[in-house]
């Protein structure tokens, strides 16, 4: 398997030369599965370049699973633009969690409708399918995806992708849930403590790569608690848990250049290496591609 980043940032798109290191489009990722069949999680503003991207490959038809962590708009402003949706014979299922009060598949039309976009959901050629998600587990071309329910507002879910032996995690948008004091030895040496914080080690418990929403410094998040996003130190604590062998800081605050981006992850690495974690640590970055 391989992992290609297409968006890295949080919140809004932030193009500019004080973001052009690890780039401005919103979240996006393509996993290429070993016989070449993809699956993309998110659709930010960084799906546009994917969609460029696979038309130049020149497979047909171009089909894909895409799945959405969430339904805020940087995680589904960019399928507009996403040119393979506009081929006839394409074929697309967008799969992800439901608002208690209006479907997924109603979610993507309204974002199209006329006052917003000049093209609605039902002119695109291409076929364009929904399938509702939960907490669980399922089977895409072959590998096991399993689901995790995130603390975020609304609702939104974590990914981990499983095949041939390799495994990805993806949690974009996520943040710690509430610290229950405790003493028993699986928290030890942890200050996110309790068993919703534990779930989500469970879940990444020796991935490949982990792709983690980091959005904030811990000072930061002390006035954003509540927003849905991880400050740095709750991040290497689930890597640290976890034993995932790689670490894509991801979600990138709009906030954020390219120089602040480089002290969080700097962060990270400190914190793992002063607890002998051997996680390779990395910024997520636009157009970088890892090898599983």
């Amino acid at each position: 398997m391989k992992y290609k980043f297409w968006g890295v940032r949080g919140s809004i798109p932030t193009p500019g030369p004080e973001t052009v290191g690890y780039g401005g489009n919103t979240a996006c990722g393509e996993l290429t599965l070993d016989d070449n069949n993809i699956i993309i999680f998110d659709a930010g503003s960084g799906i546009r370049v994917l969609g460029n991207d696979l038309m130049k490959r020149g497979k047909k038809p171009v089909e894909a699973i895409i799945l959405l962590s969430h339904t805020h708009w940087d995680h589904i402003q960019g399928f507009p633009f996403f040119v393979p949706a506009f081929i006839p014979g394409n074929k697309f299922v967008i799969c992800g969690c439901e608002e208690a009060d209006v479907k997924l598949d109603q979610i993507i039309t309204d974002q199209m409708k006329s006052a917003y976009f000049p093209v609605e959901l039902g002119d695109m050629p291409a076929s364009v399918g929904f399938k509702r998600l939960y907490e669980g587990k399922f089977k895409i071309s072959g590998a096991r995806v399993d689901t995790l329910y995130l603390n975020h507002p609304g609702f939104a879910l974590g990914y981990r992708v499983e095949y041939n032996g390799k495994s990805v995690v993806y949690v974009s948008d996520n943040e710690p849930y509430p610290i229950q004091e405790s003493d028993s030895p699986e928290f030890e040496g942890m200050k996110y403590k309790g068993n919703n914080n534990y779930r989500i080690i469970n879940f990444s418990k020796g991935t490949d790569l982990l792709v983690h929403d980091c959005q904030y410094t811990p000072d930061e998040y002390k006035t954003k608690v509540g927003w849905g996003h991880s400050p740095y130190d709750y991040v290497a604590e689930i890597a640290w848990k976890a034993q995932v062998k790689r670490l894509a800081i991801y979600h990138h605050d709009p906030g954020h250049d390219d120089a602040y981006v480089n002290t969080i992850v700097d962060a990270v690495k400190k914190i793992l290496q002063e607890k002998g974690c051997p996680t390779e640590v990395f910024g997520a970055k636009e157009g970088m591609e890892i090898v599983l």
